[in-house]
């Protein structure tokens, strides 16, 4: 094995022992208490190096794995009845568009008891070397030798024949990425007892209530310096679920959608969001010329397509296009860089088209959040998956796309009786 691939794989932790031995490893029990501290070592690692405040995302995951964090996520896990064991060898497929998600990814698949082995994307984050360096420190203490056979982390060009073999090794492999990559990596198959996760390419929509946006601004004028507070706060909210990824997350949304019957107050509503943005966005935002000119052409192509289609760009950082009614392919045109479709409407009911299987969040401002749900449940949406206020579509969470992480990817042993 490996002088199979020798010079191919690049492995930023572990080695080819890992992948040669992969099968005879034993799995753990979920949440064991080797994992649990190998994790919350790692955590704060990484929260004592100088300038991580520098890498929010990485200091966000920090946080998201110290002990107490993991100890309340085991609470709401663990039942007296049901025991849990890793399923084995764990393939991942990382994303290119979100660089910590890796890391997510391994610590569900870790804390469930599985071997891991991560093919990382061939593009180079600093934010993969920060948390990879962190680790193989880690790995050095002699407490956590045991832990070395569990993780693997490797990138490789495009091979059919590594990534056959990392398929045929798995009891379980788990694919981050766009429709194209999963139909290509599902041709490589699997053992007849693996089973698999596939996180495909998705839509989020965000839904602001009118009246209650103004009343959080006090409905005061647009210059004042509480009303300025509140709404430049809210504007750093959005801006964090959008531009931090330059809207590449699934969970960012890419339209917002008014919700209220006053047209007056629903214009006032959008030029204070807007023009808080657009303050923020010109601070902190730096776009390349490239994302213009693809946000033209988009545009371009939406208004060929489709009728009711205006645009109200503020800048070349803020693109915003109006449209007067909804369909479902319409968030097919869809542009990362500050691309925004916006509708208005005075009902849930009319944004169903939207709601389809492929929208993963709804980001909400001014709207009870169970009433989302309630309105799903209700009419039987086939998507969404995730209620979230703005400011929160970038959470780290251990229960994603509809699936409860930890739990998909561990095996229950249970005692029958009678």
């Amino acid at each position: 094995m490996g002088e199979l691939f020798a010079g191919k794989i690049a492995y930023l932790v572990g080695g080819s022992y890992i992948l040669e031995d992969a099968a005879k490893i034993p799995s753990l029990p979920s949440f064991s208490e080797l994992v649990v501290d190998f994790l919350s070592d790692l955590s704060r690692e990484l929260l004592a190096i100088p300038g991580i405040r520098n890498h929010t995302d990485v200091m966000s995951y920090a946080y998201w794995i110290r002990k107490a964090s993991i100890e309340q996520v085991k609470k709401d896990v663990d039942r007296e009845d049901i025991n849990r064991m890793g399923r084995g060898v764990a393939f991942h497929i990382a994303p290119s568009n979100v660089p910590v998600n890796f890391a997510v990814s391994m610590t569900s698949s870790l804390l469930a008891g599985n071997i891991t082995i991560i093919r990382v994307s061939n593009k180079e984050f600093e934010e993969v070397d920060i948390i990879c360096s962190a680790i193989n420190r880690i790995l050095e203490k002699e407490e956590f030798t045991k832990m070395k056979q569990y993780i693997c982390i490797i990138r490789y060009e495009h091979s059919d024949e590594i990534t056959a073999y990392l398929s045929s090794l798995c009891d379980i492999r788990i694919i981050w990425g766009g429709n194209r990559t999963i139909e290509q990596i599902r041709s490589y198959p699997i053992p007849p007892r693996a089973i698999e996760m596939c996180f495909a390419d998705r839509h989020s929509i965000a839904v602001i209530d009118t009246k209650n946006y103004l009343e959080m601004i006090q409905d005061k004028e647009p210059g004042d310096d509480e009303a300025r507070n509140i709404a430049t706060d809210i504007a750093k909210k959005f801006y964090t679920d959008t531009y931090y990824s330059d809207q590449n997350a699934c969970s960012s949304p890419r339209i917002v959608v008014w919700l209220g019957e006053s047209e007056e107050d629903t214009k006032k509503a959008q030029k204070i969001f807007w023009d808080s943005l657009e303050q923020e966005v010109s601070k902190r935002y730096e776009m390349q010329t490239i994302q213009a000119v693809d946000k033209l052409s988009m545009f371009t192509e939406l208004s060929m397509n489709k009728e009711g289609v205006h645009l109200q760009s503020k800048s070349n950082k803020l693109f915003i296009i109006d449209l007067d009614e909804l369909s479902e392919d319409v968030m097919d045109y869809k542009m990362g860089g500050g691309y925004f479709l916006q509708f208005t409407t005075g009902a849930l009911s009319d944004i169903i088209s939207i709601m389809g299987k492929y929208c993963q969040t709804v980001a909400v401002l001014g709207i009870d959040k169970k009433e989302i749900v309630r309105f799903v449940q209700e009419q039987g949406v086939r998507g969404v998956d995730r209620v979230v206020d703005i400011g929160d579509t970038m959470g780290l969470e251990f229960t994603w796309d509809g699936y409860r992480m930890i739990e998909a990817v561990s095996r229950v042993v249970y005692v029958y009786e009678r």
